[in-house]
């Protein structure tokens, strides 16, 4: 199945002293085509030093996500930053997690699961009809 990445999964797959770390792992093994929004790829190069990864890690494994022949990137544009504003606007959403959104909003438009760990998440896009799977 083809689904969108969150980039909560990513980090957890990254981190193999993490407690999510196998299940992440063994999710993102399982898909068939995932996608990862370019934003993630941004968030893994600041999320990771959080973590204690290194600067040269944290450089591979973005490299690794850029030229992967398994993942498939999907680029963040103009258009759908626009696109996310308005859907944001129009369900009284918090530009507060535009993030969130952005990532959110690009598993929508594409018709595709959103994977994610984080339940806030998860509950606000069940109730907005955005398809969704908690790991």
């Amino acid at each position: 199945m083809t689904v969108l990445v969150d980039t909560n999964v990513l980090v957890y797959d990254a981190i193999e002293n993490s407690p999510r770390h196998d299940r992440a792992s063994e999710f993102i093994d399982k898909s068939e085509d995932p996608i990862v929004n370019s934003l993630s790829i941004v968030e893994l190069g600041f999320v990771l030093p959080r973590y204690g990864i290194d600067n040269e890690s944290v450089r591979i494994k973005i490299e690794e996500l850029l030229h992967s022949e398994y993942f498939t990137v999907s680029w963040l544009s103009g258009k759908m930053m626009e696109e996310v504003s308005t859907f944001m606007v129009e369900n009284k959403l918090s530009f507060r997690d535009f993030n969130d959104w952005i990532i959110a909003y690009d598993a929508y438009s594409r018709k595709v699961p959103l994977v994610t760990f984080d339940k806030i998440l998860y509950n606000k896009c069940k109730k907005l009809g955005i398809q969704v799977i908690e790991i």
